[in-house]
C-alpha cells in the first residue's frame, strides 16, 4: 500500500532521502579535498582573460549581454563576474564554488533517479561515476566551464520538478535559467517539457490543458536563446554551415559513440573501430535499459537519451572544425556522463538483484565495493591533475608573474592576446 504523500511517515522518509544524497553530494568532494595542494595551483587561463578583458572595457552591466564565443549566457557571466569581484580575483575560491556546484549536481541527479523510481545501489553506483571521475577534470578545474556545470544544475532541477511537481511553475524558470547559461542549455527547455507530457502513473485524468501549456512555456525561452545565438550572435559555426553538415553529423556521431566510456574505461586506442565498438556498447546499454524499465523510469531514460543526442548534435555544429580528436576532450564528459550514468546504474542493480545473499551480506558487500571503487575513482586524479596543473597553473604563473621579460603575446591559451595587458589585469583585479 502506497504512503499518502502528505502523511507524517512519507514526509519522513521523503528528509531522510534529502539527507542521504546531500552526503552523497558532499562526498563527491574528495578529490578537491584529497588534492587541494594541486588545485592550488591553478591560475586564470585563455578565456579567462578573455572574459575579464571585455568585462573591463565595456564594464559590468554591458557586458553581461554581450555574446561569448557562440554563447549567449547573461546568467553565467552575472554568477562568474560578480564571484571574480566578490572573491577579490581568487582562482581558488571560483574553483572552490565550481565544486561546490559539481557536488550540488550530484545529489541533484541522484534526486531525479529516485524521483524516477531508481534503486539506491542504482543511485548510489551513479553517483560515485558521475561525481568522482577524473573525466571532469577539465570542466571542474577550469572556471569558463562553470557555464555547463550550471547549465546542468538548472536542468536536473528543471527534471527534478517535472517529475516530482508536474503542476507547478518551476521547470519554466529552471529551463531559462539552464539556456541563459550555457549555449547547450537550450536543451532543457525541450526535456522538460518532453517529462511534462510524460503519463502520469496514477492514472489521473483532467489537467492536460495545464501541461500543455506549461511543456510551452518551458520551450519558449530555449527558442528564444536559441534564436539569438543563431541570428544575432555574429561568431560560432551556426551561421554558416553550407556545405558542412556532413562534417557536423560525422563529429555529433563521434561524440555520441565515444563519451564518456573512452576516458570512464580508459581506452589506449583511437580510430573507427574504437569508435564503432563503443558506439555498440552504448546504443546496446540505452536500448536495454529502455526495454527493461518502464512508467517514470523508462520516462527519465528518454529524456536523458534526448539530452544525449541533442548535445552531441550541438557539438556536431560547433566543434566539427577541431577534428575528430577533439570529440573525446574532458570539457564533453560532464554530459555524456549525467545522461550515461543512471542507465549504468541501472543496469548494475539489476544484475545485483539476481545475487542470492542474505541482507546484512549484501549491504557490506555493497559498501566495500562501493569503497573500492570510489578509492580507485579518486586516485585517478593524482596523475591526470599532475600535468594539467603544470600546463594551467605553474606554466601560467611564471609567465605572467615570475618572468621580467615574457614574451610580448605569451598568455597561455590565448594567443596574441598582449601579455602586458594580461599582467595590467592581474593588478587591477588582484587576480591570485
Amino acid at each position: 500500500m502506497r504512503t499518502p504523500e502528505n502523511s507524517p511517515r512519507h514526509e519522513e522518509g521523503a528528509s531522510r532521502e534529502r539527507w542521504i544524497l546531500a552526503l552523497a553530494g558532499l562526498l563527491s568532494l574528495l578529490p578537491y579535498i584529497a588534492y587541494h595542494a594541486k588545485f592550488e595551483r591553478l591560475f586564470w587561463f585563455g578565456d579567462e582573460f578573455d572574459l575579464i578583458d571585455q568585462m573591463d572595457r565595456l564594464g559590468f552591466w554591458r557586458w553581461m549581454w554581450i555574446a561569448f564565443a557562440e554563447n549567449f549566457v547573461p546568467l553565467f557571466k552575472l554568477l562568474w563576474g560578480g564571484s571574480v569581484l566578490a572573491f577579490g580575483g581568487s582562482y581558488s575560491a571560483m574553483v572552490a564554488i565550481l565544486w561546490l556546484t559539481h557536488a550540488l549536481n550530484v545529489a541533484l541527479l541522484g534526486r531525479l533517479m529516485r524521483a524516477a523510481g531508481l534503486s539506491w545501489p542504482a543511485v548510489f553506483f551513479a553517483q560515485l561515476l558521475f561525481g568522482l571521475t577524473s573525466a571532469n577534470i577539465e570542466t571542474l578545474a577550469w572556471t569558463v566551464q562553470w557555464s555547463a556545470v550550471l547549465a546542468a544544475t538548472f536542468m536536473l532541477l528543471a527534471l527534478n520538478c517535472a517529475f516530482r511537481c508536474p503542476r507547478s511553475l518551476a521547470p519554466v524558470g529552471w529551463a531559462a535559467a539552464s539556456a541563459l547559461s550555457f549555449s547547450r542549455g537550450v536543451l532543457t527547455g525541450f526535456l522538460a517539457a518532453g517529462a511534462l507530457l510524460w503519463p502520469r502513473e496514477d492514472g489521473a485524468r483532467g489537467g492536460f490543458a495545464r501541461s500543455f501549456a506549461l511543456a510551452a512555456a518551458c520551450v519558449v525561452p530555449s527558442l528564444a536563446v536559441a534564436a539569438i545565438i543563431v541570428v544575432m550572435v555574429p561568431a560560432g559555426n551556426q551561421g554558416h554551415m553550407a556545405g558542412h553538415w556532413g562534417a557536423a553529423a560525422l563529429f555529433g556521431t563521434w561524440c555520441y559513440c565515444v563519451n564518456p566510456a573512452h576516458h570512464l574505461l580508459d581506452v589506449d586506442s583511437w580510430g573507427p573501430r574504437t569508435t564503432l565498438l563503443l558506439g555498440l556498447l552504448k546504443v546496446a546499454l540505452v536500448l536495454w535499459s529502455l526495454a527493461r524499465s518502464s512508467g517514470r523510469t523508462r520516462a527519465l531514460f528518454l529524456v536523458l537519451l534526448a539530452f544525449d543526442l541533442g548535445n552531441a548534435f550541438l557539438l556536431g555544429i560547433g566543434r566539427y572544425h577541431t577534428g575528430l580528436l577533439a570529440s573525446v576532450s574532458s570539457r564533453y564528459q560532464y554530459g555524456s556522463l549525467i545522461a550515461v550514468v543512471p542507465a549504468a546504474g541501472f543496469a548494475f542493480s539489476r544484475l545485483l538483484g539476481r545475487l542470492t545473499a542474505p541482507g546484512p551480506v549484501r549491504v557490506i558487500g555493497l559498501a566495500a565495493l562501493f569503497t573500492g571503487m570510489g578509492w580507485c575513482l579518486c586516485t585517478q586524479w593524482s596523475e591526470d591533475l599532475e600535468g594539467f596543473t603544470t600546463w594551467r597553473g605553474t606554466e601560467s604563473r611564471q609567465i605572467l608573474i615570475i618572468d621580467p621579460n615574457p614574451e610580448p603575446t605569451a598568455v597561455p591559451g590565448f594567443p596574441g592576446f598582449p601579455t602586458e595587458r594580461a599582467k595590467a589585469l592581474i593588478a587591477k583585479y588582484n587576480l591570485h
